[in-house]
């Protein structure tokens, strides 16, 4: 029950009042004395224009809120407030809510965009998103549903001017009417002194092996958003991030994860590796995005992602992967054994190679182009093949023992695995030179091997360069957060934010994705994990020197030694930062 005189009795105390704006919106109803029930929807979640700096990342929850007279000489009104399950309102998420009132309204696209300052592709996608929830092919039916259902949101971004007085809207009138109301989201004073700022949603690794390296990941991002807004923005627009956690190796939980980001109208998305990597799967992880066209940024080591952007052009035109492809793991492990052999730095016992590759297709590190390689230069390589999340090491060892290769390379991915091979493997140590990929980069490896690491050798196509761009940046990373950020992960993703800043910087709006694209695709950016260009049909970044000899727009396939407990890089140059120690 609310008063005449704006007194809110709750049966649940709190329940109501939490909500500092709704109050306004029930006390106004009760002064002004409706003449029939009003409801409407009202989502508690910040305002995609407003959001705060680090959201909460579970599901905003939408209310369903019901007014009706009190039909007492003192007037008052009775108020229900409840959950407006998802179910109710045919899924559709706050965002969508919002552009569904102003299609019932009368709008047009571009009227839309204008009010939610968003472009006018996004706001297209909105409504045929929402009028495929609906189960329509119309504007006029998604208005009619918008009555029965009582899906009016409030408050009504922009002026009301112009609209239909209908119910929930002339509600909507007399709060602004109310001198003591909250400014609208559209208040001019509130536009001029703070521009939307730009959102960045982001997808993170939630939990198992993986997730020490999502953290990494957050931080570097994290650290990337904060410089950039200590410098003032993006022409005067703050960032904004927005994290959710996810289960990598399940792709529709990322595709919704995507969903969810678009629907809060980011205006970039960032990701980082999947474990579901078959064409079918990367294309509807990538599809929501490519709806909206903001731009994509992942690095997942994809051959298989690049394929399909390069072959589906039009459809994926904002899908670009910084990082290269995991294909050119082979060949670097065969190019670095030939150089450390032809330079007397190592005298292999034998000329048989091992490599223990993964068992999904999508993720081969040791391609026929490797295998041709390593023949050309005297190598006899041996190829098995390992399970990608449960491997056998126990079988691994033994074949090991039995084939007594000169090196031994493994290619799996993550860090508690890889560090529990290597604790087993020295236990009873050969004379073979492992190489791992990858997960050494997360900094937890080196203690999870227990001292076993010494001498081993890993590779990563995206990793921390060790010159003053790398030193200052560990340096700033470890007085932000007190730790270390790992030789991979923050790095790339500190360096995606960078890129995004870049690209913003150069178009005249940010907003418009198109010109966005365009940019991502021409400029040449050096980050502290090396170098990045676009410009190929695959939109994937270059790898030097598997791919190209100009160091200036890849990022090296650099390979580390662990010496003495500590990561240095070897190759290639002018990389390195110590040159490979031979094993005793």
């Amino acid at each position: 029950m609310v008063s005449r005189a704006g007194e809110i009795r709750e049966r649940h105390r709190g329940e109501i009042t939490v909500h500092a704006g709704l109050s306004r919106y029930l006390r106004t109803a009760a002064r002004i004395g409706l003449p029939a029930p009003v409801c409407f929807a009202w989502d508690t979640g910040p305002d995609p224009a407003v959001l705060p700096k680090e959201p909460d990342t579970g599901h905003p929850q939408i209310l369903r809120v019901h007014i009706a007279p009190a039909g007492r000489p003192s007037g008052g009104c009775h108020v229900e407030v409840r959950p407006f399950a998802p179910e109710e309102r045919s899924g559709l998420t706050g965002r969508e809510l919002q552009v569904l009132t102003l299609v019932a309204c009368g709008l047009t696209n571009p009227d839309i965009a204008t009010r939610l300052t968003v472009s006018r592709r996004t706001a297209a996608t909105h409504v045929e998103r929402l009028l495929h929830k609906l189960g329509v092919t119309s504007r006029a039916a998604a208005t009619a549903i918008a009555l029965d259902r009582d899906l009016f949101t409030l408050p009504v971004r922009g002026e009301l001017a112009g609209l239909p007085s209908l119910g929930p809207l002339r509600l909507e009138a007399a709060v602004r009417d109310n001198p003591g109301s909250p400014s609208t989201p559209d208040a001019p004073r509130r536009r001029v002194t703070r521009p939307r700022p730009l959102l960045i949603g982001a997808v993170y690794p939630s939990a198992g092996d993986w997730l020490g390296d999502g953290l990494k990941m957050e931080q570097g991002t994290r650290l990337a958003v904060d410089e950039i807004n200590e410098r003032g923005g993006v022409a005067g627009r703050r960032i904004e991030h927005i994290p959710l956690r996810v289960n990598i190796q399940d792709g529709r939980a990322i595709q919704y994860a995507i969903e969810r980001l678009v629907g809060e109208d980011v205006d970039a998305i960032t990701t980082g590796y999947t474990l579901q990597r078959s064409r079918d799967s990367l294309s509807a992880q990538f599809l929501p995005a490519a709806s909206a066209g903001s731009p994509l940024l992942h690095h997942s080591t994809s051959a298989s992602a690049a394929d399909l952007i390069a072959e589906e052009t039009d459809t994926f035109s904002n899908v670009f992967q910084v990082c290269g492809r995991e294909s050119v793991y082979g060949t670097g492990f065969v190019r670095m054994l030939t150089t450390l052999r032809d330079s007397g730095a190592w005298r292999p016992a034998s000329n048989r190679l091992q490599v223990f590759d993964t068992d999904d297709t999508d993720m081969t590190t040791f391609t026929p182009s490797a295998m041709e390689a390593a023949e050309r230069a005297g190598w006899r390589p041996a190829v098995e093949h390992i399970n990608s999340f449960a491997p056998d090491w126990t079988t691994v060892i033994s074949q090991i023992r039995d084939l007594d290769p000169a090196a031994v390379m493994i290619a799996h991915f993550a860090t508690a695995q890889m560090a529990a091979f290597v604790r087993e493997f020295r236990r009873d140590p050969s004379d073979a030179l492992l190489y791992a990929l990858y997960s050494p980069s997360v900094p937890q490896f080196l203690d999870q091997a227990d001292g076993r690491a010494e001498g081993m050798l890993w590779a990563t196509v995206s990793g921390l360069y060790g010159d003053n761009f790398g030193h200052q940046f560990e340096r700033r990373f470890l007085r932000r957060f007190g730790s270390t950020p790992g030789l991979s992960s923050a790095g790339i993703r500190y360096d995606m934010i960078h890129l995004l800043a870049a690209a913003w910087s150069q178009c005249d709006s940010p907003h418009d994705t198109e010109e966005v694209n365009r940019v991502l695709r021409r400029i040449v950016h050096r980050g502290v994990n090396g170098s990045y260009h676009f410009g190929s049909p695959d939109q994937t970044n270059l790898v030097y020197p598997d791919q190209t000899t100009d160091p200036s727009i890849a990022q090296a396939h650099l390979v580390y030694q662990v010496q003495d407990g500590h990561h240095h890089i070897i190759a290639p140059t002018p990389y390195s930062t110590a040159p490979f120690r031979p094993v005793a």
